[in-house]
């Protein structure tokens, strides 16, 4: 009895380390073509916030090196938003970057 409960405990207490690995769920980026449905993602929802519909994505991307970018065009209320996103080769997806050029500002 006393190793069912020795063995129950360690897991209780592994617990809450295993769930709130950052990395558990994380995925990492190793093909241009993997940073498109992010690079959307984070656009769409810097607009969704601010309550503004969007639509219309277009993207192109590449890699030079271990630099991976996608040139993408957002439609955001009638105007064209320019959204480049960049990561290196690997990089888990928190350390994408993205950059918004809006017209209206």
């Amino acid at each position: 009895m006393r190793k069912v409960i020795g063995t129950g405990l360690l897991l209780w207490l592994a617990l809450p380390a295993l769930a709130h690995d950052p990395d558990s769920h994380e995925r990492e980026i190793h093909q241009a073509s993997e940073l498109v449905p992010w690079c959307r993602q984070e656009a769409e929802a810097r607009y969704t916030a601010r309550g503004e519909t969007t639509y219309q994505w277009s993207a192109s991307y590449s890699d030079r090196g271990n630099t991976l970018s996608v040139e993408g065009r957002l439609r955001v209320e009638g105007r064209d938003v320019k959204v480049e996103c960049r990561i290196a080769r690997g990089a888990r997806e928190r350390h994408a970057s993205i950059s918004v050029a809006d017209p209206k500002g």
